[in-house]
C-alpha cells in the first residue's frame, strides 16, 4: 500500500510483512526529509502501529548531520511514545556508502539513550526484509542470543 509518493520518497507500507518502508529516490532537503518522517509518523499513529522500518538510502546517499540530529532529538522520542515498544529499523546503503561508515564509523552519544531502537545495515533489500521478517519471528540474535556469557 502506497502511503505516500513524492518526487523526493515514497513511503509504503507491506501489509503481509508490517513494515513501514520509506524509500528516498533523492536526496531530500531538511524540510522534506521533516515532512516525509512526519507524514510516516501519522500513519503510525493514526492507521497501524508498526514496529518494523526499512529505509533504504540506496539512491540518496547519507543523510545530513541535521537530519541525523533531527531524527536523534526529536523523531524517535515521538516514535516511542506512540508506540512504547521495541522499534527494528533495517537501513540499506549502496556499498559504496556502506563501505565508508564502516571504515568511518564513530558512535555517537545519543546512541545508548534509545535502548527500544535496534538497527541494522544492508546493502541489498531482500537481506534486509530478511533480517526484519527475522526479528518478527522471534528468531534473531538480537533477541535470544545464542550464546550467554555469565
Amino acid at each position: 500500500m502506497v502511503v505516500r509518493s513524492t518526487i523526493y520518497s515514497d513511503i509504503i507500507f507491506d501489509s503481509e510483512l508490517e513494515i513501514l518502508q520509506v524509500i528516498w529516490k533523492q536526496k531530500p532537503t531538511d524540510s522534506v526529509f521533516v515532512d516525509t518522517y512526519l507524514h510516516g509518523l501519522n500513519f503510525v499513529q493514526e492507521v497501524k502501529p508498526i514496529q518494523y522500518y526499512c529505509t533504504d538510502l540506496t539512491q540518496s546517499g547519507p543523510l545530513d548531520r541535521e537530519q541525523e540530529e533531527w531524527l536523534n532529538n526529536f523523531f524517535y522520542g515521538k516514535l516511542h511514545e506512540t508506540l512504547k515498544a521495541e522499534v527494528f529499523v533495517a537501513v540499506v546503503f549502496s556499498d559504496e556508502h556502506f563501505k565508508a561508515i564502516v571504515t568511518n564509523y564513530t558512535a555517537t552519544k545519543l546512541a545508548n539513550l534509545y535502548d527500544f531502537l535496534h538497527f541494522n545495515y544492508f546493502t541489498e533489500k531482500q537481506e534486509a526484509y530478511f533480517w526484519l521478517e527475522s526479528v518478527k519471528k522471534g528468531q534473531d540474535a538480537i533477541l535470544f542470543p545464542a550464546f550467554q556469557y555469565k
